[in-house]
């Protein structure tokens, strides 16, 4: 939908000194929204939300089963949004980061009406060709 992002990868338990200068770093250029990755012990999108001191939403996405507990069971105060899971859940926290954009921007938001339109009329699924006989 046209919005722009900045990415890096980092470990909550290996590199917080590194996390937090990204953090800084995007709080400073403006950032409205950060999406985590919730990746083996599931600690990234917590991080991110007690390292922005809750100045920006928080978009957590567990890569499998054993990251949800870690996103959804925060401690009062810290809210971590979480909209799925996986490769799928990737996708649903782009879309529900562009829709907190979007209340501020009347671009944003035409940009995703659009998109959201598209995909509306597409196939949920590939469904391959019959075998010929």
């Amino acid at each position: 939908v046209g919005v722009s992002a900045s990415v890096s990868v980092c470990s909550a338990h290996r590199n917080l000194d590194e996390l937090g200068r990204f953090v800084a770093r995007t709080l400073a250029a403006g950032t409205n929204v950060d999406l985590g990755v919730a990746g083996l012990a599931a600690a990234l999108p917590g991080a991110l939300a007690g390292l922005t001191n809750m100045a920006v939403p928080v978009i957590g996405v567990p890569m499998d089963e054993h990251g949800i507990d870690s996103c959804i069971y925060m401690p009062p105060g810290v809210p971590v949004l979480t909209a799925g899971v996986g490769k799928v859940g990737l996708k649903q926290a782009a879309l529900a980061a562009a829709q907190v954009l979007a209340v501020g921007d009347a671009a944003v938001a035409t940009r995703l009406r659009a998109h959201l339109d598209r995909t509306a009329k597409a196939p949920l699924f590939d469904v391959p060709a019959p075998p010929r006989a």
